[in-house]
C-alpha cells in the first residue's frame, strides 16, 4: 500500500494527468489491484513450481509476454488472431485499458479543438477519441469498471488455486538425487544394524549401534519419530567451469550414520564439503548430480520424507524484527505442522522449545535489538517448532564467543537428549563445545572421509585412532584435541 502510494504520486503529478481526486484516487487504485494481481500470480506459480529454478523463468517469460501484450508496446490492432487472447488476458491491459480511459474522458479532453488543433473538423472525432484509438483503446466509460473488476477477479482466481494446490497437492518426487535401493529394506527400521564406516586403521575398537548407550530425555508424548538417518558412498559431482564437457567431485565416496538421541559433527578445513555433504543428506542440492545412498530408519529418502523430517538451521539469522519470541515460534509451529495437530499441541510443541531452549525468560520479548546468541536460539526454536525427527545446523556457533557457543551447545544437547537426530556442521570448537558431541565425521579438502566414529570420553576414542598413526605425536594433557 506504501508503495503503491508513492508510486503513484511520483508518476501521477510528474506526467501531468488530470489534476483532480477522483482522477488520482483512481489511478492509484488501478496500480494498487495491478501490484497486488501480479503478488498473487507469483504466489501462485511459487506454489506451483517444484523449486526456484523452474519459478523464476516461468515468471519472466510470463512478465515478458504480460508487458509485450498489454497493447502500449504492441497495439490491439497489430497483435495476430492467434494470438489475441493473450492481449484480453494480461492484466497489465486491464489495468492501462481502465487508467487511459479515466484519464481521456475527462472534460478537459473531450473536446474538439486542443492546442490549436481542431480534431473534429480534421479526424472527425474529440481529441479524446482520437488519442484513444491511437492505441486501439475504446472509449466507453464501461472499461473503467470492467478493468477494476477483472483485476479483482483475476487475483481472487489465482489466490484459491494457490490455497488449494498448498492444501491438497503434494509432490513426493525426488528432485536431482540418484537413490540407489539397498539389498534389503523390508525389515523393521527398529531392527536395522548398522556398522560404523571403516576409516584408515580404524580397525581397533569397531562398534555396532547396537553397542550405543542413547541418553532419551523422558517425555510424556513424542510429537514426532525417532528416525535414524544413514548415507552410504555419496557422491556429489558440478559441472567444470573450465572444461564444459567434464565434472569436479566435490564429495568423494562419504558414508555415515547418526542416531536418535546423538549429535553427529561435521568438521573439516575450509573447502572441505562440510556444509556441501549436510546440504546434499538434507536434500537442499538443486544443480549437480548426487549418487548414492540415503537411508531414513532404513527405507531409501525420498524428497517428500526429507522435508517432512527434517529441520535445517541456516548460519544467518533472519527473522521478522517486529515480533516477539514467542510469536516467532508459534507461526511457525501453526505455519509447518499438519492441519490434522490440534491447535493445543501446537502451543505445547512452542512452550517445548521454549523449555528446551531456555527462552521463558525473553519469551515475550521483541526480536529487534536480541544478541546474536538469543537470535541463534531463536533459529534454532523455529525449525524445531515444526517438530523434526532429524534437525540440521549449520556452523550453529559461528560469531559467538565461548560463553554463547556453550548456551547454544547446551540447548542442542537437550533437543537430542528428546529423542531427535541431530547433525551440524562445525569449525574449531573449543574443548567444552566439542565435549558435547558424540559422534563426529572428519572430512578433508576434496570431499574424501578421514574419520567417522564415536568420539568417546573426552574424544578418547579419536585421539586414541589418530595417536595410532605413524609420525603422529601424543596429545599433551589438557590440550583441545
Amino acid at each position: 500500500m506504501i508503495e503503491t502510494l508513492v508510486f503513484g504520486s511520483i508518476i501521477y503529478w510528474m506526467t501531468g494527468f488530470v489534476a483532480t481526486a477522483g482522477g488520482f484516487l483512481f489511478f492509484e487504485l488501478v496500480v494498487f489491484l495491478t501490484s497486488m494481481m501480479f503478488a498473487a500470480w507469483f504466489f501462485f506459480l511459487a506454489v506451483v513450481s517444484p523449486d526456484m529454478n523452474v519459478a523464476g523463468p516461468i515468471t519472466m517469460f510470463s512478465l515478458f509476454f504480460f508487458t509485450l501484450f498489454c497493447g502500449f508496446v504492441v497495439t490491439k490492432g497489430q497483435i495476430p488472431d492467434y494470438l489475441i487472447w493473450m492481449y484480453w488476458f494480461s492484466p497489465q491491459a486491464w489495468g492501462i485499458r481502465a487508467a487511459a480511459v479515466n484519464q481521456y474522458t475527462d472534460s478537459r479532453f473531450t473536446v474538439c479543438v486542443y492546442d490549436g488543433i481542431n480534431y473534429c473538423e480534421t479526424y472527425g472525432m474529440t481529441m479524446s477519441e482520437y488519442s484513444l484509438s491511437t492505441f486501439d483503446v475504446p472509449t466507453g466509460r464501461v472499461w473503467v469498471y470492467l478493468g477494476i473488476v477483472y483485476l479483482i477477479g483475476l487475483y481472487i482466481f489465482f489466490m484459491a488455486i494457490a490455497w488449494a494446490v498448498l492444501e491438497y497437492w503434494r509432490t513426493e518426487d525426488p528432485i536431482n538425487v540418484v537413490l540407489k535401493p539397498s539389498d534389503d529394506t523390508s525389515g523393521d527400521a527398529s531392527t536395522s544394524d548398522y556398522t560404523l564406516i571403516a576409516t584408515p586403521r580404524s580397525d581397533v575398537n569397531k562398534t555396532s549401534v547396537k553397542d550405543v548407550s542413547i541418553p532419551v530425555a523422558q517425555q510424556t508424548e513424542k510429537k514426532f519419530i525417532p528416525v535414524t538417518l544413514a548415507f552410504k558412498n555419496l557422491w556429489y559431482s558440478v559441472p567444470n567451469p573450465a572444461h564444459s564437457k567434464s565434472t569436479i567431485d566435490l564429495l568423494k565416496g562419504v558414508s555415515g550414520f547418526a542416531l536418535p538421541g546423538t549429535i553427529t559433527a561435521l568438521m573439516g578445513s575450509s573447502g572441505a564439503g562440510k556444509t556441501t555433504l549436510m546440504d546434499v543428506i538434507a536434500g537442499r542440492k538443486t544443480g549437480g548430480q548426487i549418487r548414492g545412498e540415503i537411508l531414513l530408519n532404513g527405507h531409501p529418502a525420498t524428497e517428500l520424507a526429507i522435508r517432512r523430517a527434517t529441520g535445517y538451521c541456516e548460519q544467518m539469522d533472519i527473522h521478522s524484527d517486529a515480533s516477539t519470541f514467542r510469536e516467532a515460534l508459534t507461526f511457525s509451529a501453526f505455519l509447518r505442522q499438519d492441519a490434522d495437530v490440534s491447535d493445543s499441541q501446537k502451543y505445547d510443541s512452542v512452550n517445548e522449545c521454549l523449555d528446551l531452549l531456555d527462552l521463558h525468560p525473553i519469551a515475550d520479548q521483541i526480536i529487534r535489538g536480541s544478541s546474536a546468541e538469543q537470535m541463534k536460539r531463536l533459529t534454532i526454536g523455529v525449525e524445531l517448532a515444526a517438530q523434526p525427527s532429524v534437525l540440521f545446523l549449520d556452523e550453529p556457533t559461528s560469531g559467538l564467543d565461548a560463553r554463547s557457543a556453550k548456551l547454544i551447545m547446551d540447548g542442542i544437547r537437550k533437543v537430542a537428549d528428546t529423542g531427535r537426530t541431530v547433525v551440524c556442521t562445525i569449525h574449531q570448537p573449543s574443548a567444552v563445545v566439542f565435549s558435547v558431541f558424540d559422534s563426529l565425521l572428519l572430512l578433508k579438502r576434496g570431499g574424501e572421509m578421514v574419520f567417522f566414529g564415536e568420539l568417546g570420553v573426552k574424544a578418547s576414542k579419536l585421539v586414541e585412532y589418530f595417536e595410532s598413526i605413524d609420525g603422529v605425536s601424543k596429545l599433551e594433557e589438557g590440550y583441545n584435541p
